[in-house]
């Protein structure tokens, strides 16, 4: 299976669960919105694959969206960095491209958000993956946007 067969085999089990604290009353899940950490991989490789990063990530949210059943569900996109720990200094050459498509979809969608403060982690052992307090603090920043989104979204109706 490919990541996306898991998320809707995720979402289906999810929507089919009648109980989920377990606590013998039936329960209704709500979904809140998407949080986004990726892109390194399509900064990996060439300007095509880069390029065509911000259609590819349109598509997919409009698809997660449609199977979500909400529309303009929130999307808050967590940009992408670059630890500069290789030889080179530059992990994904075609990083800059990937963090421009992502500003772009966070500026052309009406419920998106991106988080920045990933450009000041620090890496654990590797160059690819931030520090535990790294990751402690964009789970914050996703939830802060998030619930701003939310909340902005609520007093437009």
């Amino acid at each position: 299976m490919n990541q996306y067969d898991y998320f809707l085999n995720t979402v289906k089990n999810a929507l089919n669960e009648k109980d989920i604290d377990g606590n013998g009353k039936a329960d209704e899940l709500q979904m809140s919105g998407i949080l986004w950490m990726q892109g390194e991989g399509d900064a990996s490789y060439n300007e095509e694959i880069a390029n065509n990063y911000y259609a590819h990530l349109k598509t997919l949210m409009n698809q997660m969206r449609a199977v979500l059943r909400t529309d303009d569900l929130p999307v808050v996109i967590g940009k992408i960095s670059d630890s500069g720990k290789n030889e080179k200094g530059k992990v994904w050459p075609m990083g800059e491209l990937v963090q421009y498509a992502q500003e772009k979809f966070v500026r052309e969608d009406k419920n998106a958000a991106i988080v920045r403060s990933t450009q000041k982690y620090n890496y654990e052992n590797d160059p690819w993956h931030y520090d535990s307090a790294g990751y402690i603090d964009l789970g914050k920043n996703f939830a802060d946007e998030v619930f701003r989104l939310i909340i902005n979204f609520e007093k437009k109706d």
